[in-house]
C-alpha cells in the first residue's frame, strides 16, 4: 500500500485519502474506539467489526503507552472529571459504579506517581 492509494472501511467510507499525511490525535482515535464500540454492540456477530474494533483499541493503548508520564497525568485527571460530572448527574447503582472507576483511576494515577521518570539510561536498555 502507498500514500497514493484511497483506502476505505468495510462501510465504503474513506479512512485515508490519497497523499494524507494526517496524523490522528488521541481525541480521534478515542472517538473512533467509541464508534466502533457501538457498530460491535449493534451487529454482534460482524467480525469485520470486531476486528476493526481490536486494531482501534491496541492503536489507542499504543498511543497512550508513548504518552509522556505527565501528559498521562493530565489525561487520567481530565477522566476523573469527567467521571465526577458524570456522578452529579447520576443514579444511586451509577454512582457507585463510577465511584469504583475512580478509585482505580487514582491506583493507576498514584502509581505514575510513585515511578520516576524515563531517563535516557532506562531508553537504552
Amino acid at each position: 500500500m502507498n500514500n497514493y492509494t484511497n483506502i476505505y472501511d468495510v462501510d465504503g467510507n474513506i479512512i485515508r485519502k490519497a497523499g494524507d499525511n494526517h496524523k490522528f490525535t488521541l481525541e480521534e482515535v478515542e472517538k473512533l474506539v467509541d464508534d466502533l464500540t457501538e457498530k460491535v454492540r449493534q451487529n454482534p456477530d460482524n467480525q469485520v467489526y470486531k476486528t476493526y474494533l481490536n486494531n482501534a483499541q491496541k492503536w489507542l493503548f499504543n498511543m497512550y503507552n508513548n504518552m509522556s508520564t505527565e501528559d498521562l497525568k493530565k489525561r487520567i485527571s481530565l477522566l476523573q472529571d469527567t467521571i465526577q460530572e458524570g456522578k452529579d448527574n447520576a443514579n444511586e447503582l451509577e454512582q457507585k459504579n463510577l465511584e469504583e472507576i475512580n478509585k482505580i483511576m487514582d491506583e493507576f494515577k498514584a502509581q505514575y506517581d510513585e515511578k520516576p521518570e524515563n531517563t535516557e539510561e532506562d531508553s537504552n536498555e
